[in-house]
């Protein structure tokens, strides 16, 4: 009996003391954010190449694993689909460290300055669109 009872009371001090599970602390997942852009000159390829290098520099800010940046692929497909959109001029796919970094990018001031002053005189339309793993 006192063997089992050293057992129980090793056992519950073993799980008192055990690390906290995943669960209960997660650890940060990855955070994407994708932007899809209307031109107010749809279609003008010199002011999608102005837009485009332009946001390249947004690569570089902290936390962003990724940045992506390109023009619709214009697919010929055999069966068309109506969810199928190709009507805007530039997309954006980036990847961040977390959520966090993803809210921290967006306040950067360097990602500010580029948008106002650079970007949105562009853009007639935008939509934007986040999510984590």
């Amino acid at each position: 009996m006192k063997i089992r009872s050293l057992f129980v009371l090793s056992f519950l001090l073993t799980v008192s003391v055990a690390p906290v599970h995943a669960e209960n602390n997660p650890a940060p997942h990855k955070a994407h954010h994708l932007v899809v852009v209307w031109l107010k000159q749809h279609g003008d390829k010199n002011i999608r190449n102005q837009y485009i290098e332009a946001s390249k520099g947004l690569a570089k800010l902290p936390g962003v694993l990724s940045y992506n940046i390109g023009t619709p692929a214009m697919m010929k497909r055999d069966n068309p689909s109506p969810a199928l959109d190709d009507s805007f001029d530039i997309a954006i796919s980036s990847t961040f460290e977390s959520l966090q970094a993803l809210e921290n990018y967006s306040k950067h001031a360097e990602h500010q300055k580029v948008i106002q002053d650079v970007l949105k005189p562009l853009v007639a339309k935008y939509k934007v669109y986040d999510f984590v793993e």
